[in-house]
């Protein structure tokens, strides 16, 4: 699960990098914190896509005017035809192994004839296995998704990234890192989603070992930050002529 931190220094450095005039633009696999930054920035259109039917009426309400589209990546008729300027990519690598399995591989390729120039991209790196309590507050999110007979997110490293933008046909513009100091929104908000999975898991004296792990690391893990650790990635590439 993505943090929800620097998103102001990530998107700061696209707008640097892009200037005042955004045209068309598509932001790919919305939530409220790009869709928010992407209607402050006036585009001339402004289209989002969600998966997700229960984020539908906040979006809207986010960002009013803007057209909300719900579908699916996996369906060749979503978008069929259209093209715009831009095209932003938030953590959605990351995310659609949850709703898609296997479809990240492809999702450049999927992606690209709606790019008529930029396409900007944000991820996070996997997370570090040190073995400290960050460690194991994913770890232990990660186990309780499981449980639950849901998927996980899956992270992918930049260099990764950069090869398959390539192999799909974008050209590299610019690419940059951005090292995390963690606090306590992050722990909070990593073992609220172990939380919400308790109820899914078939035994209940699993579910019940793990709600007292999980206070247990949380009152540990919140003791313990704010601590440096991971980071996230930015990349703005350009369709190949």
């Amino acid at each position: 699960m993505p943090p929800q931190r620097r998103e102001d220094a990530l998107f700061a450095w696209f707008e640097k990098l892009h200037g005042p005039t955004w045209g068309s633009v598509l932001d790919s696999g919305t939530g409220d914190h790009s869709l928010a930054w992407l209607h402050s920035l006036a585009p001339r259109e402004l289209t989002a896509v969600t998966v997700e039917n229960w984020r539908l009426p906040s979006l809207s309400t986010l960002a009013p005017g803007v057209r909300v589209v719900l579908g699916q990546w996996t369906d060749p008729a979503l978008l069929a035809g259209e093209k715009f300027d831009v095209v932003l990519a938030d953590y959605v690598l990351g995310a659609i192994d949850g709703h898609a399995p296997y479809f990240q591989y492809g999702f450049l390729e999927r992606i690209r004839p709606h790019v008529a120039d930029r396409l900007y991209l944000v991820g996070l790196e996997p997370p570090p296995r040190d073995g400290s309590v960050l460690d194991e507050v994913c770890r232990l999110r990660d186990a309780a998704i499981l449980l639950a007979g849901h998927r996980c997110y899956r992270e992918y490293p930049r260099e990764l990234v950069l090869s398959w933008l390539d192999r799909a046909g974008f050209d590299l513009i610019d690419s940059s890192s951005f090292a995390n100091r963690l606090g306590e929104r992050f722990v909070n908000g990593q073992l609220d989603v172990a939380v919400r999975k308790l109820p899914h898991f078939r035994d209940r004296a699993v579910a019940a070992a793990f709600e007292a792990h999980i206070a247990e690391l949380r009152t540990r893990a919140l003791d313990a930050v704010p601590m440096a650790w991971g980071s996230d990635w930015v990349i703005a590439a350009k369709v190949r002529a």
